[in-house]
């Protein structure tokens, strides 16, 4: 019965997405997410008395690992779809004829961001977890809590090789290009996810950051650029030599974490990213290994 629930629920989105009116439901995004995210903890099987239980990051968890049933799985993306476009819808209304002559991304800071604006944002990881980093990540930091505290330099394109968050929807025809999504499953109860700074960008692009996050890394190759300061991409360090890691402990209830690759050749659907391998320095699976090298 909660799967039939959750899936008419997610018709009712895209029927909304369907409608001429679709701008209307940018008042309520807030209110849809929420909602959203509110089915999914139902549909987890979580009681009223864990929902409102007080918030404890700092005690280790003993909750078990598991993860979510397929169906669970892509009836989440499907509603995170609709949100996205209706926020794509928004951005261009809002944004009006202003917009950035070049697209933007994201790559890890270090030192400095030079001229250029930062992006911070707060990913809530399991409480009680093992979120952790090993090396030099920058200015990316675990907190006390085992929560994750990103910092990017949002700079133009053309700068960067290797893993950048892209903050506009890559074409994925051009050679030595691939873009892999990876949804964070984060934590369930009383989620503190947020953005501090959005360095002014008028679209965020495909990423989504609410109850859960959703990671557009971009891999090219060949950056034409050369910027001023040290800076951070997604890649996978030659051995021997030091590494610098970022280990996320994601939702262990449930777990609905999801890694697509997309290149020129499979753009349409992608495919899955295989669980516990690293691939160009992501290792994804029930929890997420990120790879940083220093550039």
């Amino acid at each position: 019965m909660k799967k039939i629930i959750f899936l008419c629920f997610c018709a009712l989105l895209a029927s909304c997405a369907s409608d001429e009116d679709l701008q209307e439901i940018n008042t309520n995004e807030k209110e849809l997410a929420n909602m959203i995210n509110d089915y999914e903890l139902v549909l987890k099987g979580y009681s009223l008395d864990e929902l409102k239980k007080e918030k404890d990051e700092l005690t280790p968890t003993t909750q078990e690992e598991t993860v979510a049933e397929p169906w669970l799985i892509k009836a989440i993306q499907d509603s995170i779809a609709q949100i996205q476009f209706s926020d794509n819808i928004r951005t261009r209304t809002e944004a009006g004829a202003y917009t950035r002559a070049v697209n933007m991304e994201g790559v890890f800071k270090y030192e400095t961001c030079g001229g250029y604006r930062e992006f911070v944002y707060f990913m809530d990881c399991e409480d009680g977890g093992d979120t952790h980093s090993t090396g030099n990540i920058g200015a990316t930091r675990v907190d006390g809590n085992g929560n994750v505290e990103f910092h990017f330099c949002v700079i133009p394109t053309g700068y960067a090789t290797g893993g950048v968050l892209a903050f506009y929807l890559p074409y994925l025809y051009t050679e030595n290009m691939h873009v892999v999504k990876r949804h964070h499953d984060n934590e369930d109860h009383n989620n503190k996810n947020h953005i501090i700074d959005n360095a002014g960008l008028a679209s965020l692009g495909p990423n989504y950051f609410d109850k859960n996050t959703g990671f557009f890394w971009k891999f090219e190759w060949g950056a034409s650029g050369k910027l001023p300061f040290k800076f951070g991409v997604i890649g996978t360090a030659p051995l021997p030599g030091s590494h610098n890691i970022l280990w996320i402990d994601d939702e262990n209830g449930k777990n609905a974490n999801q890694a697509i690759r997309w290149t020129g050749p499979n753009s349409s659907k992608g495919f899955d990213l295989p669980a516990e391998k690293d691939s160009y320095g992501i290792t994804p699976g029930r929890n997420t290994r990120y790879e940083i090298i220093q550039i």
